[in-house]
């Protein structure tokens, strides 16, 4: 059964206390909750403030995946740095940063944390960057298996792991896989129904929005190449509960519009994969 859901980084201009009853108001059953400056800022929220949230999203009948993404969270003037593959030991800054969202899940009620590889950095060899994410899995992997979250590696465009075929060679097992459907479009040779069927069970989660081939960039649905009954279809065929949420940071400004429109197109969409 699919859960489809909205990423905050989607409404950073709206208080996740107005944006989440909204949410659910129009249907929506899951929320990938980013933590970065406007909700949940990871320097300044309290453990408190963690369980608030947690409880309203539970309150509202609202499923929860946490994404570790936010462009500026570690640096303000580097984007997404440090990452797990630095030389030095700044790579640490980022595996603190996930030990402390780990932490949150139990809060949030998340089943899974959500995070990607990083570029990799000037001077870091692949098998240097390949050392760097199996040593994240032996200090994440444990702590997660103990609060029950699923670590969800996602495939990110001009990442190190950057395709499905790289997630196959270079994620570590323990890894389970984030899919973002656009990213297909932007680098990769699988089709979402081939993907999924490829990866099945390993799939911890599905990102929504819309691109061009070749062009990394989120788009609404309807707005670039994607098929969305092919991909309502698909994601309905994987096993068990899982979210599917739409992540489309770039139309932040207009949430209010999008939210509804997006939810809309998804129902016919899935409707008219229903009759094929």
């Amino acid at each position: 059964m699919v859960l489809l859901g909205f990423n905050s980084n989607g409404f950073a201009h709206h208080r996740l206390e107005d944006a989440l009853p909204w949410l659910a108001e129009l249907g929506y059953q899951a929320v990938a909750l980013t933590p970065d400056v406007p909700h949940l800022d990871p320097a300044r929220a309290s453990m408190a403030e963690v369980r608030r949230i947690g409880a309203l999203c539970a309150s509202l009948g609202l499923s929860v995946v946490l994404e570790s993404g936010a462009r500026f969270a570690l640096d303000p003037r580097r984007k997404h740095r440090p990452n797990l593959l630095e030389l030095e030991d700044a790579w640490q800054a980022r595996l603190e940063y996930l030990q402390r969202l780990l932490a949150w899940c139990p809060e949030l009620g998340s089943q899974v944390l959500s995070f990607w590889s990083g570029a990799l950095p000037k001077g870091q060899t692949r098998t240097g960057a390949a050392d760097r994410l199996h040593a994240a899995a032996d200090a994440l992997a444990p702590v997660a298996e103990r609060l029950g979250v699923r670590l969800a590696l996602e495939p990110e465009p001009g990442h190190f792991v950057a395709t499905l075929d790289d997630f196959s060679v270079l994620a570590e097992p323990r890894f389970a896989l984030m899919l973002d459907v656009g990213h297909l479009l932007a680098n990769d040779h699988y089709s979402p129904s081939a993907a999924i069927a490829a990866f099945g069970a390993r799939i911890a989660g599905v990102q929504l929005d819309d691109a061009r081939r070749g062009v990394h960039e989120h788009l609404a649905p309807g707005a670039g190449e994607l098929d969305w009954p092919e991909v309502a279809r698909a994601c309905a065929s994987l096993p068990g509960e899982i979210t599917a949420c739409f992540e489309l940071s770039r139309d932040s400004h207009r949430f209010h519009e999008i939210a509804p429109e997006a939810l809309a197109r998804w129902r016919s969409a899935a409707r008219e994969s229903s009759r094929e």
